[in-house]
């Protein structure tokens, strides 16, 4: 399936909607855990008439000083315009790739792609005041299943979302290959 008949696919669903769908907010990344929680999701939680925006928070590549003293303004934009594109390129393969799974299973639901710029929040953040405001029925993340040890030390996302969300997170479990999701 081609990008463009993705979007036609998208457009003609989003016209069929009715205004009471559901906006679901899923947090994605390129990570196996993801991509087993998205089958989940959409497997057991997405209807027809839902409206889905599978979100990916990236994070900007910092310049260097050298950056800074080797180059001309125009130099350095022009840097950081490619960066973007790739960023954008890269991360859009990975968003395709679940759009396609979804529409192979089956998925009706309208989906849409946000990719967000890492804020001074980091990830957890970042979520948090997308969440805030585009104000979805719920948000759903998917688990990397890194346990009390690794959250003391690195924190966790899906425990942040769900003690600082307002809406309803659910959090899917998946194995530790992450070859399949749980039913």
């Amino acid at each position: 399936i081609e990008h463009s008949q993705i979007r036609k696919i998208g457009r003609k669903m989003a016209s069929e909607k009715k205004k009471d769908a559901r906006l679901i907010v899923m947090c994605v990344d390129k990570s196996e855990y993801s991509k087993a929680g998205w089958k989940w999701a959409v497997e057991n939680v997405l209807k027809d008439t839902d409206q889905v925006q599978l979100i990916h928070v990236y994070e900007r590549k910092p310049m260097s000083t050298f950056d800074y003293v080797s180059k001309d303004y125009h130099q350095l934009m022009e840097l950081e315009k490619k960066y973007m594109e790739e960023v954008r390129k890269r991360n859009a393969e990975i968003m395709k790739e679940m759009v396609v799974d979804a529409l192979r299973i089956g998925c009706k639901a309208h989906i849409t792609v946000e990719i967000l710029d890492l804020h001074d929040g980091g990830a957890k953040g970042t979520i948090q005041e997308h969440c805030n405001k585009v104000n979805p029925a719920m948000c759903i993340v998917a688990s990397r299943g890194t346990g009390a040890f690794g959250r003391a030390f690195l924190g966790s996302v899906s425990d942040y979302l769900v003690h600082n969300l307002k809406c309803p997170v659910i959090v899917v479990k998946t194995t530790k290959s992450a070859e399949k999701a749980p039913a």
